[in-house]
């Protein structure tokens, strides 16, 4: 219900001449009022221009002039850390170790730069000569930023601890006199152990500490009864344990455990597992569907050889499933096959069934497993499965980021493939060209591609995150997609939740092949001193949502299944379905 107020002119009088006093005593107040002081401006504006002097000195190596500049400077702003952390650095260059420490430690008091600010208190204290404090501080940094723990050997700074035996053992503890098999592996898994300890973000989060120690025992006990293979393999399913795709436990490609690989590649099809890669020696496999290997089905194959596979999620499982089985010492060590380089295997193509002999004499490489996760693999006496056209989602995968025009559709499709910075354009320059297209062409919608997008440097992605989300043209419902799938992975996993959370994209395809937070990163890489396999633990939680976002997955709105005959016909399933969502839109 409205009231209507009616007011006669004795009341209108009234209300005025109460209007003008109150006028009148504002005014007096205002008069009394000191006058405002433009020098607290001036000096904050002196402020600046000191700040910016002190970086260019910094930039310029005029660290006299730092040490000046930023001593003043200091005084009136004593909280920023920045410029404290450059006068701790310059301190250092000027050899001033004590000056350095203090500054170094108020950076620290501030959270800024914590682990780089205790290995550097600790370089200062060991060029002071003391040893005691330079390992206190830089075991300290090496728990907070594991890179650390083969870089300290290097560092002339910290000769004198590398240098004696007591302190190399308690920063990089294993038993250096193991001699026969057994006892190297014994350090080696010991080793493992400790470093796992020591940098994983949080071990036990999905694994109790008993269960861990049990894992660990019971493997010390089996050394005897396992062969260095199926060791390896038992370290993999340790780490896969942990719960977290970073974690990882490498196939060995050197030293004198180096794995193998079958002389063909697969996909793992919503409709089947698949073989579409194979050297010409085997050509005739390609496009065969594997039914078993060494008499065992698929899925059963299948379930053995996921749990060695670190994984976020079922659908990481489902990315490098395919990986895994390429390795026959894995599939021996799991017992599914008789011999360590050789085995059977049924396919069926072309509605015929057939056993051939497998024998993978190929060993291992860092190139191919690189090649592989990045999705660009090639290689010379290998074929490929022909199919009826390639979609451009499956070309260009070496290119971090480029975009395309489908002028029939009036669709932009970006492809983000990795999160690096391309040599021929930055980000921004890609991002405003990009932009620039969008915004002065015939464009219905822009399509997002991160399928293939298995991460990167998640600190570079903020200007093309920051175009799309000021794009008022397409960043509106129906406007704007995202295409996602198993390959959505760490730093490609970042962007994909940035863009979840700040636009109003529809996600198209499958669940991503991570969670929107995660553990990750692969800061924590380490090497077993006598087997030589490489090994990362997950040391950062990476938080990209809300806090309390616990999904196992982005899951998009409109789920578009991968399909075997999709792949072959060249058909692009979660393009022709956008195109079916815009279609008759207007730009």
């Amino acid at each position: 219900m409205r009231t209507t107020i009616y007011y006669n002119k004795i009341q209108l009088k009234l209300l005025g001449l109460l209007f003008t006093i109150l006028l009148f005593h504002w005014s007096n107040a205002q008069s009394n009022l000191p006058m405002k002081d433009t020098s607290v401006i001036d000096k904050q504006t002196d402020c600046l221009k000191e700040r910016e002097q002190i970086i260019t000195a910094y930039k310029n190596k005029d660290y006299n002039k730092v040490q000046e500049l930023a001593s003043n400077y200091l005084k009136n702003s004593p909280y920023d850390y920045e410029i404290c952390y450059l006068l701790a650095q310059t301190e250092y260059f000027l050899k001033k170790w004590s000056k350095a420490i203090t500054y170094f430690k108020i950076a620290l008091d501030f959270g800024y730069n914590v682990a780089e600010s205790k290995y550097n208190i600790a370089c200062c204290y060991a060029l002071q000569g003391n040893s005691e404090l330079a390992f206190k501080w830089l075991n300290d940094a090496i728990n907070d930023h594991p890179s650390y723990y083969y870089q300290w050997m290097e560092d002339s700074d910290l000769s004198n601890l590398a240098n004696n035996q007591n302190y190399l053992n308690k920063l990089s503890h294993y038993n250096r006199d193991a001699v026969t098999r057994h006892s190297k592996w014994l350090a080696d898994i010991e080793f493992f152990n400790e470093r796992m300890r020591q940098f994983h973000f949080n071990l036990f989060e999905n694994i109790t500490e008993k269960d861990w120690d049990d894992e660990i025992n019971k493997l010390e006990d089996k050394i005897g009864s396992l062969k260095d293979h199926e060791i390896v393999v038992e370290l993999m399913k340790i780490a896969a344990k942990v719960g977290d795709g970073h974690t990882v436990v490498a196939p060995p490609v050197s030293g004198d455990i180096i794995f193998h690989r079958a002389p063909f590649l697969t996909h793992l099809f919503d409709d089947g597992l698949y073989i579409i890669n194979a050297k010409n020696s085997h050509s005739d496999l390609l496009g065969a569907k594997v039914l078993k290997i060494d008499d065992m089905p698929i899925n059963e194959v299948a379930n053995k050889v996921q749990t060695v596979i670190s994984h976020d999620n079922q659908f990481g499982i489902k990315w490098l499933l395919p990986l895994a089985l390429n390795m026959p010492e894995l599939l021996n060590a799991l017992k599914i096959t008789q011999n360590k380089i050789e085995y059977k295997l049924e396919v069926e193509k072309d509605g015929n069934i057939r056993t051939l002999n497998i024998v993978c004499n190929d060993e291992l490489t860092s190139d191919f497993l690189e090649s592989w996760l990045y999705g660009f693999y090639t290689e010379k006496g290998w074929s490929k499965m022909s199919i009826k056209k390639t979609p451009t989602s499956q070309t260009r995968l070496e290119d971090p980021y480029w975009f395309e025009y489908l002028p029939e559709d009036q669709l932009v499709v970006f492809h983000y493939n990795q999160v690096q910075t391309s040599p021929e354009e930055s980000e921004s320059e890609f991002t405003h060209r990009l932009t620039e297209f969008v915004s002065n062409n015939k464009v219905k919608a822009l399509i997002v591609d991160l399928r293939s997008n298995e991460g990167g440097d998640n600190t570079i992605y903020q200007p093309i995150l920051n175009g799309i989300i000021s794009n008022e043209k397409i960043n509106k419902k129906g406007k704007l997609f995202v295409f996602i799938g198993r390959r959505t992975f760490s730093a490609g996993m970042c962007f994909a939740t940035e863009l979840e959370k700040s636009t109003n994209a529809i996600f198209v395809g499958e669940p991503t092949g991570s969670s929107p937070n995660f553990v990750g990163e692969s800061g924590g890489v380490f090497q077993l001193p006598y087997s030589e396999i490489w090994i990362n633990a997950s040391n950062l939680f990476w938080q990209n949502s809300y806090a309390f976002d616990k999904r196992k997955f982005i899951s998009p709105q409109v789920f578009v299944k991968d399909s075997f005959r999709d792949y072959y016909e060249g058909v692009d399933s979660c393009l022709e379905v956008v195109k079916q969502m815009v279609q008759g839109k207007g730009d």
